[in-house]
């Protein structure tokens, strides 16, 4: 004898004729009785089979020899997660009754040699009372879901990241940057501005080495997005004594900032009031934080 086995399963589905409207279902087992149970995902309507004996939908044209209710819910699971396709191995429709009821039907392929045989298993589902609970339970687990379905996009994205190192000043005191290899990001003509291909939030940060010019007032490291400036930094002065002598020294300056980025918008660093020194390049880098 088997045992009997209580168990749930649950899922998003669409129907052929209504793929536009996405059903919650769940399918429950309990004493070898099941329930098909449905939800308009928009409207928030509810049906259900009602607990049925595993003759109300087995018949003698649709029987698998010696499957038990378990084995009917995992065969009715996978006709309602496969696709929709009329190809599929699986088909299912929803129908509406009088009275607001609908009529799931699924149909199975079976294939023997050069063959094919369908069997149909049929369901009528009554509407169900949903209280004001019910739906704020719903719309919560909507929004669960459509948040573990963003973290999982997140996830797979690759980020989008480039490391630009820089080869000497231009006349316009901003920095040039060697070529740069990627799809998400591209180098301007003017090899000082680079161009952002992909939008969303990144994190810039910049590093410029550099040494005052002599008898310079303060000097700045800026970053530009489009030719504004949305960070700037002080540097030191060079001062200068008895004509001939003058008082400098090696520096460095760090700039990180979180910027919101549109397609093609431009990236550039300025530097005023300072020259490169010599075997120490500066260096950009951006991350893409997500939309």
């Amino acid at each position: 004898m088997t045992a009997n086995i209580n168990s749930e399963v649950e899922g998003v589905t669409t129907f052929a004729l209504c793929c536009d409207a996405y059903f919650r279902y769940r399918i429950s087992l309990k004493n070898e009785k099941m329930n098909l149970w449905l939800e308009d995902r928009s409207s928030k309507k509810q049906w259900q089979s009602g607990f049925l004996c595993i003759e109300d939908y087995v018949t003698a044209a649709n029987v698998f020899a010696d499957a038990s209710a378990a084995d009917y819910v995992s065969y009715f699971q996978q006709c309602l997660e496969c696709s929709s396709d009329s190809s599929s191995e699986s088909q299912r429709k929803l129908i509406s009754l009088k009275d607001d009821h609908l009529q799931v039907e699924m149909c199975i392929k079976i294939r023997l040699l050069l063959s094919v045989h369908e069997i149909k298993y049929v369901f009528k589902l009554q509407p169900v009372t949903v209280d004001n609970v019910d739906i704020l339970e719903s719309k919560l687990k909507d929004q669960q879901e459509e948040l573990e379905k963003l973290r999982g996009q997140g996830g797979q994205r690759e980020r989008a990241f480039v490391h630009a190192e820089r080869v000497t000043w231009g006349n316009a005191l901003k920095l040039q940057w060697e070529s740069i290899n990627s799809e998400n990001f591209s180098l301007g003509s003017d090899v000082i501005s680079i161009i952002f291909r992909t939008p969303g939030l990144y994190t810039i940060s910049v590093l410029v080495n550099h040494r005052p010019l002599e008898n310079t007032a303060v000097g700045s490291i800026s970053l530009e997005k489009s030719g504004v400036i949305t960070q700037s930094a002080a540097t030191d002065s060079a001062y200068l004594y008895d004509d001939d002598l003058h008082v400098s020294h090696q520096t460095s300056t760090s700039l990180v900032s979180i910027v919101q980025i549109k397609k093609n918008e431009l990236i550039a660093v300025a530097c005023t009031g300072s020259f490169s020194i010599r075997g120490h390049p500066s260096y950009l880098t951006a991350v893409g934080m997500g939309d």
